[in-house]
C-alpha cells in the first residue's frame, strides 16, 4: 500500500488556507516535529518530554452523529464550537508516553508485544491520560487544565495547558473542522486509506503517521488504537446535548462498568470491524481500565 507524506506546516497551511493569529499559533506550540514514518528503537529513558505537533482547529458549526449509526449516535444535531483549539497531530506514542513513566519512576504499559516507538501508547486509564496531560504542562510551563483526583477530576477549559478532548471537538476536528469534506472515515470514505482495522491491520498495531490524514493533517483518527474524551458517556446524551460547546454530561451516568464511571472513547482500533473506526463511532470504558490511548488537544 502506498504511504503518505506528511506535508510540512507552510505547505499544509497555505493549501489549507488557514489564516491563523500569531496568538493562536503559539498556544498551538507552532513548532514542527519530524514526522515518524517508521518505527523508533526503545528510547532510553529520559526526563524532557517532547514537545507534540500541534494543529490548529478554528471555531465552527457542524452535524454531529450518525442517522445510520447505533443508538447512541442519534440524533444527528447541529453542534457549535465557538473557541479555536490545537489538536495533536498524532496520538500520543509509547516513545512520549515512556518518558514520563520513567520521570514519575513507574513502570511502562505493555505493549502486547507489538512494539513501542512511534506506535500508539495504550493500557492506559482515563485517570493515567489526565494525569500525563497535567505533567506534561508542568514540563513546559502552561497552567494545568486538570484539578482533583478520581472521580473529583475537574477540567478548566480555559486554562493554556494539555487536556483531554471534549467528543465534540473530537469528532469536528476528526470530520476535517471547517475543511470538512463530509467523509465517513478521518480523511477519506476509503477506510483502507486513512485507518489500520481489523481487515487490515494484522492484528496488530502500527507506527503513527503511515496512513493518509484528514483534511486538516491530522493523522490515524480512525483506527489504530482508541483515544479517550473527556466527556462522562452517556448513551443517550445526544438527546439533550447543548448545541453549544458539550463537554457531556455535568455528572457521571448509570453505566454497564462495575467500579468506576464510564469516560467516553473515541476512533476504534486495530482489532475493531469497519463500523468502529467511522467518525461518528461512539465508545465508552470504565475511567480505572487501562482501555485504550490518547490525543492531547489546547485551548487555543
Amino acid at each position: 500500500m502506498k504511504k503518505h507524506r506528511a506535508w510540512p506546516r507552510r505547505e499544509f497551511l497555505k493549501m489549507a488556507g488557514v489564516a491563523a493569529s500569531a496568538a493562536a499559533l503559539q498556544a498551538c506550540g507552532a513548532g514542527a516535529t519530524p514526522t515518524p514514518t517508521r518505527e523508533s528503537p526503545t528510547p532510553t529513558p529520559a526526563f524532557t518530554p517532547a514537545i507534540p505537533e500541534m494543529v490548529l482547529v478554528q471555531p465552527g458549526t457542524f452535524e454531529m452523529g450518525s442517522a445510520s449509526g447505533l443508538p447512541d449516535q442519534r440524533p444527528v444535531h447541529s453542534v457549535t464550537l465557538t473557541r479555536a483549539f490545537c489538536v495533536a497531530r498524532y496520538a500520543v506514542t509509547f516513545e512520549e508516553y515512556d518518558k514520563y513513566r520513567a520521570a514519575i519512576q513507574k513502570s511502562r504499559p505493555a505493549d502486547n508485544g507489538f512494539g513501542r516507538g512511534s506506535r500508539p501508547a495504550f493500557h492506559i486509564t482515563w485517570y493515567d491520560a489526565v494525569a500525563y496531560c497535567n505533567w506534561l504542562s508542568q514540563q513546559e510551563g502552561p497552567t494545568p487544565c486538570h484539578t482533583g483526583n478520581g472521580r473529583a477530576t475537574r477540567c478548566d477549559f480555559s486554562a493554556p495547558g494539555y487536556r483531554l478532548p471534549t467528543e465534540a471537538e473530537w469528532e469536528y476536528a476528526a470530520r476535517g473542522g471547517h475543511l470538512s469534506q463530509g467523509y465517513m472515515y478521518a480523511g477519506s470514505d476509503d477506510p483502507d486509506e486513512v485507518a489500520w482495522y481489523a481487515d487490515n491491520a494484522n492484528g496488530t498495531t502500527h507506527p503513527v503517521g503511515q496512513k493518509k490524514p484528514n483534511e486538516l493533517g491530522i493523522y490515524d483518527m480512525s483506527g489504530n488504537m482508541w483515544e479517550w474524551c473527556w466527556d462522562y458517556y452517556h448513551k443517550e446524551y445526544y438527546t439533550v446535548s447543548p448545541s453549544t460547546d458539550p463537554k457531556g454530561p455535568d455528572e457521571p451516568q448509570e453505566g454497564v462498568w462495575v467500579g468506576d464511571v464510564d469516560r467516553s472513547r473515541r476512533s476504534g482500533s486495530y482489532n475493531e470491524g469497519i463500523d468502529a473506526v467511522r467518525v461518528a463511532h461512539r465508545s465508552a470504558d470504565a475511567a480505572n481500565y487501562p482501555g485504550g490511548g490518547f490525543r492531547l488537544v489546547r485551548t487555543a
